[in-house]
């Protein structure tokens, strides 16, 4: 079977390193043609150290390479609260050899997209702050062709995580969320209203921190930190929100959605980073649309394959 070709584009963060767990866990579908790091749910020093460090800890073998310290406009805020100061929940993980591309992360996905050959194009699986996704199209608008699609995991049609309004990724940089949407390459929003029907309970997370592997464990480990240190220790489970865009890829079968014309509010009120427009889909052709959005999953059959997935990689 012809691997699927993906670059991954994240801000490790917990959710994160589960999400390249699972990656790697599936490399016989995937090839991971390289990994970028943007600042998000921490510093891009921190964020790039994990990526590296969490690369390595699960055998994906791809180059990383640091991208944008900042977002496209504003100033960057980060969420220690739930991923920690260090952004994987204090978790410490073996000292990595590896170090991160010379070149900038926007470089670094230009060059691995011109050398794909004629035919061929990549994914691109977005996770953090789109900023890096949005400059790459900005700056080498030729590069678009090379695009299969854009997997990301950000925004919300039903109200936000981080505010009232918005979701964390889209608050960070509503900017870059704009340009992304408005670049007319396929994409596939994972936003809050699928994300947070994905998760594990916390009995889940406490066998995995039982199975035995240091995998396993780890993923447990950070998933339990987010639990036990969020507003996701009340309701008992936590939202493995950046696994989403991979396991689409993996098992699109499993969600459900449907194609919107979907803007951002840029604005510096109170809707800051809050998804506008996907209602009134009769005003507007089918093909004007502009992103395909996931709205619904099949949260056993989601529980199911992670986990199935983190034991295999375990072994």
């Amino acid at each position: 079977m012809k691997r699927r070709k993906v670059i991954i584009d994240c801000d490790p963060g917990v959710d994160d390193g589960v999400m390249l767990a699972l990656a790697s866990a599936h490399q016989d579908q995937l090839e991971i043609l390289g990994i970028t790091t943007v600042c998000g749910n921490q510093d891009i020093d921190k964020v790039s150290r994990n990526a590296l460090s969490l690369s390595d800890f699960f055998g994906i073998e791809a180059p990383v390479a640091k991208g944008m310290d900042r977002p496209v406009v504003r100033e960057p805020e980060y969420a220690p609260e739930t991923h920690g100061e260090d952004g994987i929940g204090g978790c410490v993980l073996p000292e990595t050899q590896r170090t991160e591309s010379r070149e900038n992360g926007i470089l670094f996905m230009q060059r691995i997209l011109k050398e794909l050959e004629k035919e061929e194009k990549a994914s691109i699986i977005a996770t953090g702050p789109l900023t890096n996704v949005a400059l790459l199209l900005r700056i080498f608008p030729e590069t678009a062709d090379k695009i299969r699609e854009i997997v990301f995991m950000g925004g919300s049609l039903s109200g936000g995580n981080v505010t009232d309004a918005a979701e964390f990724n889209f608050y960070e940089d509503p900017e870059a969320a704009r340009m992304v949407l408005q670049s007319g390459v396929p994409l596939v929003m994972c936003g809050l209203d699928v994300t947070e029907k994905c998760t594990l309970t916390r009995k889940q997370i406490l066998k995995m921190c039982q199975w035995g592997s240091p995998a396993a464990k780890l993923c447990g480990d950070m998933l339990g930190y987010c639990l036990e240190n969020s507003s996701e220790k009340y309701r008992g489970e936590v939202s493995v929100h950046d696994a989403v865009p991979v396991m689409y890829l993996l098992h699109p079968e499993i969600f459900e959605g449907g194609h919107k014309i979907l803007d951002v509010d840029c604005s510096e009120g109170a809707a800051r980073g809050a998804v506008l427009g996907g209602f009134r889909w009769w005003k507007n052709e089918a093909e004007d649309t502009n992103v395909y959005v996931l709205t619904d999953v099949d949260k056993d059959k989601f529980q199911e394959y992670l986990i199935t997935s983190l034991y295999e990689l375990a072994q």
